[in-house]
């Protein structure tokens, strides 16, 4: 199971954010979340096949919040 999400600056342009995906795999480590980056602005989730729904969302809570962050830094 992988699942990959592209980050873009803008979703018109789809310039690439590439710092910005740099800065999305750091916040999600100092959550405790491993995530990897794939190609220049994708990062690749890699959970265990065996997952709850509620370690699902508190991964997917984590995520928004560190896309958040990164948001208002940038």
């Amino acid at each position: 199971l992988m699942i990959g999400v592209e980050l873009v600056k803008d979703r018109t342009t789809k310039e690439r954010a590439v710092e910005e995906r740099n800065a999305v795999v750091q916040g999600m480590f100092k959550r405790g979340i491993l995530i990897l980056g794939a190609g220049r602005n994708a990062v690749r989730f890699a959970p265990p096949l065996v997952l709850s729904k509620d370690q699902a969302d508190a991964v997917l809570r984590a995520f928004d919040e560190t896309l958040t962050e990164v948001a208002r830094t940038r």
